[in-house]
């Protein structure tokens, strides 16, 4: 199989992924603090309290407002030496949040390669129709096994064991009842997938690099929102995962505090505790605030 027919799972069920970034960015929202619209409209939304610092990031997802996230995770001084970064080839944040966030390029090539869509209806054709069994099953395994990972994975923190476990948990339920093998289903993820990245403005790693950090959010909207509606054809809205999030405090000290967050995956509950600081008198998440420094 050539490269531009290949489909993999990052393809196939694009979800995972996307799901995988509510973990890694999971900031939890009972009540926004603004409202839907001006969340979606607006830029630079700064939180001034921990709930809010991640309601503000919930809300952006949700509202499909990728490019609004730097401006709600990091502090301004921040945001420039992100962008300088970004446009140097030195970081990728905050896509790098995402797991096989480097394949990016590569998926975006496939997606909009000639005859993308043909190709890899062809592709799922060849690989997944009618093993919707053999399917569910590795979905179930591949589940026990990142589970079993990350239990014995000392880089995460207690909290974060329990809240990636949880999620896997959630994920490999709803995965291994989805119709994943299901022919029509498949040509219709794929025809979404191809029509958002089609419509993004973002077609390569070239094209990340000129558009810098905000501008390749941007771009890549369209895709992202496609992504979302073609795992919902599988039973699993993100949406209603975001809106199903509520925040609770949970303890402070200072300029810094932990919230708990509860949310649903395919009605299976999961919740968790996420650490946030304040700097210059505004609240942020404290895991992408690091990642953010150090990129």
């Amino acid at each position: 199989m050539t490269p531009g027919t290949r489909m993999d799972h990052r393809l196939h069920m694009p979800g995972l992924a996307l799901a995988a970034m509510l973990a890694a960015a999971i900031a939890g929202c009972g009540k926004s603090p603004v409202t839907s619209q001006a969340a979606a409209n607006a830029d630079c939304l700064q939180a001034g309290t921990p709930e809010a610092a991640v309601t503000l990031v919930i809300d952006a997802l949700r509202n499909d407002a990728l490019e609004t996230i730097p401006c709600r995770a990091v502090p301004p001084a921040m945001q420039d030496k992100l962008e300088i970064a970004w446009r140097e080839d030195r970081s990728r944040w905050p896509l790098a949040e995402l797991p096989l966030s480097s394949k990016l390029p590569a998926v975006l090539a496939a997606l909009n390669g000639p005859a993308a869509e043909t190709k890899l209806r062809l592709a799922f054709d060849r690989q997944f129709a009618g093993q919707t069994t053999e399917l569910q099953s590795a979905a179930r395994g591949l589940g026990l096994f990142a589970v079993r990972y990350i239990q014995k994975e000392s880089t995460y923190q207690p909290d974060q064991r329990a809240h990636y476990a949880n999620l896997i948990v959630a994920l490999s339920d709803w995965s291994s009842h989805a119709p994943l093998g299901d022919r029509t289903l498949g040509h219709q993820a794929v025809s979404l997938l191809v029509a958002g990245a089609n419509a993004s403005s973002i077609h390569d790693d070239a094209g990340l690099r000129a558009a810098g950090m905000r501008g390749s959010l941007r771009g890549l909207t369209p895709l992202y929102r496609n992504a979302k509606q073609a795992l919902a054809l599988y039973g699993l809205s993100l949406d209603d995962v975001l809106s199903s999030v509520q925040v609770s405090p949970k303890d402070r000290s200072g300029d810094h505090a932990r919230v708990h967050v509860h949310y649903l995956v395919h009605d299976e509950p999961v919740d968790s505790d996420v650490a946030v600081e304040r700097r210059d008198g505004h609240w942020y998440l404290s895991g992408m605030l690091a990642d953010a420094e150090q990129a």
